[in-house]
């Protein structure tokens, strides 16, 4: 039975708030405490004593209301705690969130009575060396190094400290399998099955005949060491947390210990979601 929930909106945009202030009259009125972040908090205009800085701790589930880049910020937000999170789709794609706006108080009754089930997906934890500094993080989708303005940028690759390859180009995407449809697909990635465990290597625009994207097992280590990186290129993690790389920066990226925990509502099937969020052609008939 789930007793207490967190709440993680699109605080930028009117529809996710206006439902989150519903939600919480909701869960209310079923005796279901309710906690969200800082930055949340703020933009639903909860009391203090709602505010959680520890949400992964505090919480049995988490439900997000938005698109795929709210549940991506969430699933950060309590990465160390594994928390179930249950993606209420108000954005375009939805392809990682659970449920629509009509079915959403019909999949909350079976939230809070346990009746679901939950599928977790690999995360990707990276270090990023610069200079005298270092930084640690976490994503579930990928981590992109990318010059500024299709600048050309020069990046050597290599696996378990074995040298792989030099990508010359706008860059690189290491992904997860989840990550593996979204900017990876993009940019000619393959599309892997989220219940494999593997990190993807895929190019940007390479300046080479040669260059493929790399499937590799979970358990090895990736290192990019910066060759050449114009002023204010970046690295990004899920496309929404940024720092800026410089020549010699070196990025290590790895299996991270924890996964994220999405909750499961409907019986899953991944080829009919590509069919429906991808927009897949059918099958031609002959006939």
């Amino acid at each position: 039975m789930i007793k207490s929930v967190g709440l993680i909106v699109n605080t930028r945009k009117k529809q996710p708030i206006q439902w989150g202030k519903e939600l919480i009259k909701w869960f209310r009125q079923k005796n279901i405490g309710v906690f969200t972040t800082e930055e949340d908090g703020l933009a639903l205009g909860v009391d203090q004593d709602m505010i959680c800085d520890c949400l992964g701790k505090t919480v049995d589930c988490v439900v997000t209301l938005g698109g795929d880049g709210t549940l991506l910020r969430a699933a950060r937000i309590v990465s160390s705690y594994e928390v179930p999170i249950l993606g209420i789709n108000l954005g375009v794609l939805g392809f990682l969130t659970e449920t629509e706006i009509p079915e959403t108080y019909d999949a909350l009754e079976r939230l809070i009575r346990g009746e679901f089930q939950h599928e977790d997906r690999m995360m990707l934890e990276g270090n990023i060396k610069h200079n005298d500094t270092k930084a640690t993080f976490v994503g579930l989708n990928d981590i992109v190094v990318k010059g500024p303005l299709a600048r050309l940028i020069i990046l050597d690759v290599f696996v378990n400290d074995q040298y792989v390859t030099t990508y010359n180009g706008d860059g690189v995407i290491i992904s997860s399998p989840t990550g593996s449809t979204a900017y990876s697909l993009s940019a000619g990635g393959p599309i892997i099955h989220p219940e494999l465990e593997a990190i993807i290597i895929t190019p940007i625009c390479p300046h080479t005949l040669h260059a493929r994207p790399l499937v590799i097992p979970p358990h090895k280590t990736v290192r990019l060491r910066m060759v050449k990186a114009p002023v204010d290129s970046m690295m990004t993690i899920d496309g929404q947390l940024g720092y800026q790389v410089e020549k010699d920066d070196e990025i290590i990226v790895v299996k991270a210990a924890k996964s994220t925990r999405l909750v499961r509502i409907k019986e899953p099937n991944f080829f009919d979601i590509l069919q429906e969020k991808l927009k897949t052609e059918s099958r031609i008939s002959y006939e």
